[in-house]
């Protein structure tokens, strides 16, 4: 019996590792080559399987890109996860979200921009795109609402504008960092200089 459940854990193991080879090489080919110019031929040569072993795990190439897509918008909402910090110390509680949002892009850009792209004709993936950047406007929002409230900050706009200002400085750094022009700390730095003015600091 011992023995049956370890070939077992062994087969689940290497189903795991080839899903996740498929993952990688179709997410490179998408952020190389696009939607519409990537295929199953193109994902299946750069994991190095067969068209067959791909259906095995993926019925599609649009099942696989909303896999990727899933991913994307799951490591932005850990971006925002506030376990272990003081939600009532504002300062801190911003500068580690701005530099985690800041992180998620840079690491997705490619993706996103696919992504994006693809949102405008397939409902499906406009209802992610909209996940990803609405969901970290709506949190930002709240949290300044509540913080307002509490009297810790003192708003100079209203906070779903605040949160959408946010948001477009983070598309706008991101660019700026993938192509070496400033750093992540330099960015966050910034960012969160304003964020802070914005605030009443």
């Amino acid at each position: 019996m011992t023995q049956g459940w370890a070939i077992r854990e062994d087969h689940d193991r290497a189903d795991a590792q080839r899903h996740g080879e498929l993952l990688t090489a179709a997410r490179a080919a998408f952020e190389e080559l696009g939607y519409g110019a990537t295929t199953i031929a193109e994902i299946t040569r750069r994991a190095g399987v067969s068209r067959a072993t791909f259906y095995v795990y993926f019925a599609s190439k649009e099942q696989v890109f909303a896999v990727l897509a899933e991913q994307v918008r799951d490591r932005f909402l850990r971006a925002q996860d506030l376990s272990g910090i003081d939600r009532d110390a504002v300062d801190e509680v911003l500068h580690r979200t701005i530099a985690t949002t800041l992180e998620a892009t840079v690491e997705n850009l490619a993706l996103m921009t696919v992504l994006n792209h693809q949102a405008v004709a397939d409902e499906e993936m406009r209802r992610l795109w909209r996940e990803i950047q609405g969901e970290a406007v709506h949190r930002t929002a709240t949290y300044v609402s509540q913080q307002a409230r509490a009297g810790r900050v003192e708003p100079v706009a209203d906070p779903e504008a605040l949160g959408m200002m946010g948001a477009g400085m983070n598309d706008r750094y991101a660019p700026l960092v993938v192509a070496g022009e400033t750093t992540v700390d330099e960015a966050v730095e910034e960012m969160h200089r304003i964020w802070m003015a914005c605030l009443g600091h």
